[in-house]
């Protein structure tokens, strides 16, 4: 597999229950085959989770409207949609910028997770992680982190508190970097997606070990689109009271389709969010275990939703699609969930025919896959007529594996600049998003195939060859291109970097200076200058590191 850019409608997204990434495509096309021509598109969002479909509607150029009722999703939607790159060039001015303050945070992170001190309010480490990694009561201690971890988590996100209450952080700011916290809490938390219940052990068993789990935290800022692109709202309602205040192009819903409410499920996240310490009972019963062994909020019912309801899920649709002003709705829906396809379509059809359903095959990301077919069908209900092509069926479904393999281009570098129209890039070596639908139709499917297969094989094999196409391509851009480049460069640098020792860093770090001198003739002296300030900072982590170690 070529190594793959952070891209934005993807970066740092925190896994949920019934998430659309594995319909991400398909959805980008059906978005794309409803937005009227030639005019800006008021896209909604009222079941925002983990954001990804309205990080799609915004990279198409949709005026983005999103809520949801989780704290937690606020935020990190709050900081995707509404955000730019321009935006975070300007922050953290007093701490020397976005990088300098992120590195800061994460050697504090790193020495507490360490050394074990540093913690003045431990959190996470006192209620929801074991006093120790090497010797642990899982009866008696619950293990939704490892301990050092906890204590990287707590460090963290106090520092981010105390700089908000000391106002050394705006609130665009603390968003920020909240949302990587969140990230990181979600990616290292030692259970199988939700905090309703955590492993027994950090490891398998054997040989076998959770490296996701043990693997210590890392805080990485946020891949956000280009400066300018139309920024987005979001907001912390309930659906039905957020969809009458508008009057929308596109009204995208993905309600809750299962018995689990979200509030109990992702109580943690909500718990680093708020920062409120909520403490869980320490009590142990008579088998000499934890009596409340999740330690769920007992507020969780704040965010409690109707549609998790067998009793109430029906009326639920009822009043939100009877509160839905908008030229089209879709409406994603597992099969065999709450409510029938057949109802759901009844009701679309009462006020918003026509209504074309459209099913999809949802592979789902992780775990154990499922074979009988219609267990993992994601519904897709759409009304109205489109305004610029016929809806996704027939030719268009038979198009979407193509459309697939396109959505991962969007993560490469190519070998060398390419120059394929309809295609735009970034320095010719990036794919600049993906052009509209109607005008990929008109390729037809064989001339589409060409062209895929053909970036296909000019897709660079290692990260090593990446790294080197991107840093002679910001070498010999300017202005806002250069900028969009480097984003990327040093996005996938980090990433590059962080699994090496100080020889190996300062061997990557001789070889791109002598690319820089050998192609370039040395006269890219900004460039150089944001080189060795990124590996000044990747050597104060690793030196921070160290010193925790000793």
């Amino acid at each position: 597999m070529p190594p793959s850019l952070p891209r934005y409608e993807t970066d740092q997204l925190i896994s949920i229950v019934g998430g659309k990434r594995p319909v991400a495509d398909r959805l980008r096309l059906i978005l794309s085959s409803l937005a009227p021509a030639g005019k800006r598109t008021l896209f909604l969002d009222p079941f925002c989770g983990s954001g990804i479909v309205s990080r799609i509607a915004r990279s198409l150029g949709m005026d983005v409207r999103a809520c949801d009722l989780e704290p937690f999703s606020y935020i990190v939607n709050h900081v995707y949609l509404s955000l730019d790159n321009g935006s975070l060039a300007r922050m953290f001015p007093d701490m020397g910028g976005l990088d300098a303050y992120f590195s800061m945070l994460h050697l504090e992170g790193l020495y507490a997770a360490e050394s074990g001190y540093g913690l003045s309010r431990p959190y996470l480490s006192r209620y929801y992680a074991p006093s120790s990694d090497e010797t642990y009561d899982g009866k008696r201690e619950r293990l939704f982190f490892t301990a050092a971890n906890a204590r990287y988590l707590d460090t963290v996100r106090e520092e981010i508190e105390t700089g908000w209450l000391e106002q050394r952080l705006t609130a665009p700011e603390k968003a920020v970097v909240l949302a990587a916290i969140l990230h990181e809490a979600s990616r290292r938390a030692n259970t199988s997606g939700t905090f309703t219940a955590y492993h027994k052990q950090f490891h398998r068993g054997g040989k076998a070990i959770r490296t996701r789990i043990i693997d210590r935290c890392a805080l990485v800022p946020p891949m956000l689109p280009d400066e300018g692109t139309l920024a987005g709202e979001m907001h912390l309602c309930e659906a039905s009271e957020f969809v009458k205040r508008y009057r929308a192009d596109i009204c995208y819903i993905d309600p809750p389709a299962t018995v689990h409410q979200y509030g109990s499920a992702y109580h943690l996240l909500n718990s680093i969010t708020l920062w409120d310490r909520y403490a869980p009972s320490d009590a142990i019963g008579a088998d000499g275990a934890l009596l409340d062994k999740a330690g769920i909020r007992k507020d969780w019912k704040r965010t409690h939703s109707p549609f998790c309801s067998v009793a109430h899920a029906d009326r639920a649709f009822i009043h939100l699609i009877d509160s839905i002003d908008a030229r089209h709705i879709v409406l994603t829906y597992p099969s065999n969930s709450l409510v029938s396809a057949e109802r759901i379509h009844e009701l679309l059809m009462a006020r918003n025919a026509p209504v074309t359903v459209v099913p999809l095959p949802k592979r789902n990301q992780g775990g154990r896959q499922g074979t009988g077919g219609k267990n993992n069908l994601e519904q897709v209900f759409i009304t109205g007529k489109s305004a610029s092509l016929s809806l996704p069926i027939g030719e268009g479904l038979s198009l979407l594996p193509i459309f697939a393999r396109l959505d991962t281009l969007l993560g490469v570098v190519f070998k060398h600049a390419l120059d394929i129209p309809p295609f735009s890039f970034i320095g010719s070596v990036v794919l600049d998003g993906l052009p509209p639908v109607e005008e990929l139709f008109t390729l037809g499917q064989k001339r589409l195939r060409t062209l895929v297969e053909y970036m296909e094989k000019m897709a660079c094999e290692d990260e090593k060859e990446a790294l080197t196409v991107l840093l002679l391509a910001c070498a010999h851009s300017v202005g806002v291109e250069r900028a969009r480049l480097e984003k990327r460069m040093f996005s996938l640098l980090r990433q590059h970097l962080e699994v090496m020792d100080r020889h190996g860093i300062e061997q990557q770090e001789s070889r791109f200076f002598d690319l820089l001198d050998n192609y370039t003739d040395g006269q890219n002296i900004a460039l150089r200058k944001r080189l060795s300030s990124f590996f000044r900072s990747i050597y104060d982590t690793l030196a921070g590191k160290k010193e925790s170690d000793a």
